[in-house]
């Protein structure tokens, strides 16, 4: 077995060579025993923050806090806030996986520090400085059409509204619930409501046959997400270019 016990070359002890060979035993053990819960080897984000490496949460959203180590069992961890201005919830535990909430109260204070420790002796392991942001309103979106002024075929490759949270790692799952769809086209008035993010195949005909120029509005959007009451979003505007 390589690097094992069956490599360790003890010398041959004869009289009184029990505790020198015990002695050696436990040298070899303190010398090449694991290093354990280094704090690289910790893992914390937040699960709705698009940029997993970035200690950020987002005031008035959710936030929920996940965290790993893979050289300890996330039993044998203890989470804790050190400030008020950050409030968690209690931890769940699923696999090696530690999952809590977390919400910032900037008001408390600037210092958002989360401890992990081990919770045999109450070593610390790891702290973590967390900030906060403003979340900004949510938007609807054309798949991923950014601009208010695409072309027809950018617009004909697109499935399905979308929320979006601008200048935002902020990523919640929500969800469109319903939309209109409103436009002129050939000299006709059209409104079309949908059910559902997805564009109709009514919709994606009238918009290959749209011409440039014309006007299209999704209006009346209403948002969910899994753990709140819809919500009604801003109507998109888009021209064809």
């Amino acid at each position: 077995m390589k690097n094992g016990w069956n490599n360790i070359h003890l010398p041959r002890i004869t009289r009184g060579g029990k505790m020198k060979r015990f002695l050696l035993v436990i040298l070899y053990v303190i010398i090449f025993q694991p290093v354990f819960a280094q704090p690289d080897s910790i893992k914390v984000w937040n699960k709705w923050c698009s940029k997993a490496d970035t200690p950020l949460l987002y005031n008035t959203a959710n936030n929920v806090l996940q965290i790993i180590c893979r050289t300890i069992p996330a039993s044998e961890l203890i989470i804790k806030s050190l400030d008020n201005a950050l409030k968690i919830g209690k931890p769940e535990i699923k696999g090696d996986t530690i999952s809590l909430m977390a919400m910032p109260y900037p008001k408390s204070g600037k210092r958002m520090r989360l401890s992990i420790s081990l919770k045999k002796n109450a070593k610390p392991l790891k702290i973590i400085n967390f900030y906060a942001d403003d979340l900004p309103p949510p938007v609807a979106r054309l798949g991923n059409i950014i601009i208010d002024k695409p072309t027809r075929k950018d617009i004909l490759n697109q499935t399905m509204l979308r929320v979006a949270f601008p200048n935002s790692f902020y990523s919640y799952p929500y969800r469109v619930k319903e939309y209109t769809f409103k436009a002129r086209i050939g000299g006709k008035d059209i409104s079309i409501p949908v059910k559902g993010p997805f564009i109709s195949k009514e919709i994606g005909d009238l918009l290959a046959i749209a011409a440039e120029g014309t006007f299209i509005e999704f209006v009346a959007i209403k948002a969910t997400c899994p753990e709140c009451s819809p919500r009604t979003i801003e109507s998109l505007k888009i021209w064809i270019k």
